[in-house]
Formats: C-alpha cells, structure tokens, sequence
C-alpha cells in the first residue's frame, strides 16, 4: 500500500519562509482575512486558495500545488438546503401558505439538493411548486440551533 505524503499548511510554510500577511493577500489580490482564514484552517473559495498558493510560489520560488498545501476550503462542506413544497395558489387564498411543507437537506448545491429531496418530494405530488434556498448561517428553532453547514463525510 503506498504511504500517503502529509501536506504542509500554510502555517508550516510561514514558518520556513518569512511571510508578510498583508503583502501575500495583495500579490495574491485577495482580503487578508481571507489570507489569516486560510492560516487558522477556516473554509476560503478554491480560487481564492489557488491564487494564494500562486502568490506564495512565486515568493518562496517553490512549486506549491493545491494538491500538497492543505487549505480548507468551500468545496470541502455540505451546506443546509431548504426544500419548500407548496400548491398552486390564487392571489386571493390568503392562507395557502400553511399547507406548505418543508425539507431540510445538506447539499453542495441547489441541483444536489434537488437529487436529495427528489425522493421526498415524489411523496407530495400534490404540492406542485418546489423551492430550493440556500441556508449556509444555519438558524434556531427554539433552542435547537441547525447548522449551516457540515463537513463532507460528518455522519
């Protein structure tokens, strides 16, 4: 079986090579928070990665592919979809909204959500108009807070 090779952190590198935040974010024409998000291991946009990693080779004149520098990022997270089935309504039924029924899925995007309600939304033929909104802050239901999102592979 092959060994895998350990990834270096952002952190790790800065500690080799002198590394000045505020300068990196500029050459690499991001925040700097986006730069210290991807120093403490908080999800940062892919392109956002690459173009730190891009900025961070050429100062330290090492290849630094995506693939060997462990950045946490978006495309690493399931984020909460909020599946609303509802039928069709005139202007004038004030209270159709009550019949609406209401999913929660955690998916990458509005078509994967689509796929994992699919199922569920088979059942509620009934309720033809079906929404899909994204709820990446999560929200509270009492004193039960829902997650925006989860980390793929988190049972």
């Amino acid at each position: 079986m092959e060994e895998r090779k350990k990834k270096s952190t952002l952190e790790h590198l800065r500690m080799r090579y002198p590394i000045d935040i505020p300068t990196l974010a500029r050459q690499a024409g991001v925040g700097t928070i986006t730069v210290y998000h991807a120093l403490l291991h908080k999800p940062i946009y892919r392109e956002s990665a690459e173009k730190i990693l891009a900025a961070l080779s050429q100062h330290t004149g090492l290849p630094l592919p995506f693939d060997q520098v462990d950045i946490v990022t978006w495309d690493d997270y399931l984020f909460l979809w909020i599946v609303r089935a509802s039928r069709e309504t005139n202007p004038h039924d004030t209270e159709a909204h009550l019949l609406d029924e209401y999913q929660f899925v955690y998916a990458r995007d509005k078509h994967h959500a689509a796929l994992l309600a699919g199922p569920w939304l088979a059942q509620k033929s009934h309720l033809t108009h079906h929404s899909f909104t994204p709820c990446p802050e999560g929200f509270l239901i009492g004193d039960i807070a829902i997650p925006g999102h989860l980390t793929k592979g988190t049972p």
